[in-house]
């Protein structure tokens, strides 16, 4: 919510309460944002803890401690589910990141049943741990260490069996491997796993010199309601991703097809996400590409369109699909002409998407999914580095 005048504005998000006088801006904690973080910590506190008092393995997936939705949060969200179910002798839970100034009991972003720890609950409550694999995004794993208290460290290294694992779930955010060299204080048993297939090759465990393991993501979307063609809105969704392109190919859709309404993905559930890519005709990912935007709706009767990016999407053969750009002049030169036909022709429009599915197929599916994470916990990993050890690789990076 925002509320403006020329000399003042007022903006009001999850977290923040944002003024700007005469261009100077001031920002306060939202209370609601404050309460809710103490409404949570007093659930959190009333779980029973006799499980994880009595555990002798556990299985902590870390999450941020922002309540927040997106595809590497959701799978975290999966990932632990499936996890518990191939590990009946674990204890499998989430929990915000080390001393994290907030946190949650719950995520209502999209449906799950986890409850969510602080990351002390487990440190003040494992009387009986001998075993405990911590699974930390990518992105944050180079920080992990500095945000532990010296208790956090003195009990991880009490622990007789600990295993770090990376989830590398977006090889653009995953941290060099001198910035990784803090996870050896705590041991060397670290690994990673991948998210894209393309990005699992023997060349990246190298370079990061740790086992390397396919894991993919499995969000389940047979329940989402699907729209026949002539049930559909004329309505193209966009992500919204942060592209130096958006505004020309927004500008674009507008002048050269009036008829569509276009919709910028902000401030929904998951549920009323799915909801909206169901009822659209076309969905474009302004991001990665090989995303949530271009995957998830055809498995619900819709038509996502990306830009082909070679970190992401598993070969160049996807370029040879109607709904995937070589670049985004390709996309600016056809993209209107292209919604044209499609949304002219229900054949060709479902042959579009058949043609689509039948590649993620190939990739994604429940038994691969389940199949890959068991083999990682039986530590049967895809890729082994075939050089130096990471540690000595970081020793080596060291200025």
């Amino acid at each position: 919510m925002r509320n403006n005048s020329k000399w003042f504005s007022k903006e009001i998000n999850e977290k923040h309460i944002i003024y700007r006088f005469f261009g100077i801006k001031y920002s306060v904690k939202n209370p609601k944002y404050i309460n809710r973080n103490k409404i949570a910590i007093r659930a959190q506190n009333n779980y029973d803890l006799s499980t994880l008092k009595k555990a002798g393995k556990i299985i902590l997936f870390l999450t941020p401690p922002e309540l927040k939705i997106n595809g590497g949060v959701m799978s975290i969200y999966s990932l632990c589910e499936e996890s518990r179910k191939i590990n009946p002798d674990s204890v499998c839970i989430i929990s915000t990141y080390p001393n994290a100034k907030f946190t949650y009991a719950s995520n209502d972003k999209f449906p799950n049943n986890e409850k969510i720890y602080r990351f002390s609950q487990i440190i003040d409550n494992c009387e009986n741990l001998s075993e405990l694999i911590i699974h930390i995004p990518e992105y944050y794993s180079k920080d992990f260490y500095s945000d532990l208290n010296k208790k956090d460290k003195l009990f991880l290294k009490s622990v007789k069996n600990i295993h770090l694992n990376i989830l590398n779930q977006n090889i653009d955010v995953m941290p060099k491997p001198q910035e990784l060299q803090d996870l050896y204080k705590i041991t060397d048993n670290i690994t990673q796993t991948i998210a894209h297939n393309r990005c699992a090759t023997q060349e990246i465990c190298n370079y990061w010199q740790i086992p390397t393991h396919f894991l993919s993501v499995d969000i389940p979307l047979n329940k989402f309601k699907k729209y026949n063609f002539a049930d559909k809105e004329k309505i193209i969704v966009l992500s919204n991703d942060i592209n130096e392109y958006k505004d020309k190919v927004t500008e674009l859709l507008k002048k050269d097809l009036p008829e569509f309404k276009i919709v910028v993905v902000e401030n929904l559930s998951f549920p009323q996400y799915m909801e909206l890519i169901a009822k659209a005709y076309f969905v474009l990912s302004l991001g990665e590409g090989f995303d949530g935007y271009f995957i998830q709706p055809q498995y619900v009767g819709s038509l996502g369109f990306a830009v082909y990016n070679d970190d992401f999407f598993p070969s160049d053969e996807w370029k040879n699909l109607t709904n995937v750009y070589q670049n985004y002049f390709d996309l600016l030169s056809r993209i209107s002409r292209d919604i044209k036909r499609l949304s002219n022709d229900s054949n060709l429009y479902y042959k579009t998407i058949d043609d689509c599915l039948n590649k993620l197929n190939k990739i994604y599916s429940r038994s691969k999914y389940n199949d890959n994470l068991a083999k990682f916990y039986r530590k049967e990993y895809d890729f082994y580095p075939e050089t130096r050890s990471n540690k000595e690789v970081c020793n080596a990076l060291q200025v």
